[in-house]
């Protein structure tokens, strides 16, 4: 998956994206959001991404650290606000939607999206603005 800027994004602002398909190993959201592979940050200047990655993954000592210094954020609501409420703005909160449930019913050829009891993302942006 490739990223393609449709507008731009004002820097004094935080933003909650939604990402799918989520795949094995939600390859194509690493690559983007915690990677330069797409050139995130001249596409989008003056913004920070964080992706959402499973909770369990933060409990482990010292791979927590490793992956917060990728960028990966705990997927739990706590997280996400703390990334949403910065005042200072310039934070892209990348989530994928269908989260791990998806992830196992992913298979070639198919492009099934899981929405259903996964509406948490849509509150928190409306909390956040």
């Amino acid at each position: 998956v490739q990223l393609e800027k449709t507008v731009d994004l004002d820097p004094r602002k935080n933003y909650l994206l939604g990402f799918h398909p989520h795949g094995v190993l939600a390859a194509g959201a690493f690559l983007n959001f915690c990677t330069e592979a797409s050139g995130f940050s001249s596409l989008f200047p003056g913004i920070t991404p964080h992706l959402m990655m499973l909770s369990l993954w933060f409990r482990v000592p010292f791979f927590r650290d490793y992956l917060m210094s990728g960028g990966l954020v705990s997927s739990d609501k706590e997280s996400a606000s703390y990334v949403l409420q910065k005042p200072e703005g310039g934070n892209l909160l990348a989530i994928i939607v269908g989260g791990a449930q998806e992830a196992l019913d992913a298979r070639p050829g198919s492009c099934t999206l899981l929405l259903r009891n996964r509406k948490g993302f849509v509150r928190l942006a409306i909390q956040h603005g």
